[in-house]
């Protein structure tokens, strides 16, 4: 599973369902948020958001709450 380093936390790739995979937000080791894709297409424009260095602060976690880092 991949992982992406920000300034103050990280977001690790955990495995969901399947080929399905939730990306889990962890400050100070601790999950702080669970971003939870509905579908494949999601889990990949995330992974490719943050990939290309996005913050997830301000984004919503797929389950109607945003992170707030």
């Amino acid at each position: 599973m991949r992982e992406w380093k920000r300034e103050g936390y990280k977001v690790v790739e955990v495995e969901l369902d399947a080929d399905l995979h939730e990306f889990e937000v962890i400050k100070e080791d601790e999950v702080i948020a669970t971003i939870t894709p509905e579908t494949i297409e999601d889990m990949e424009q995330i992974a490719s958001d943050l990939d290309n260095g996005e913050d997830v602060n301000g984004w919503e976690d797929g389950m109607g709450n945003t992170i707030s880092i």
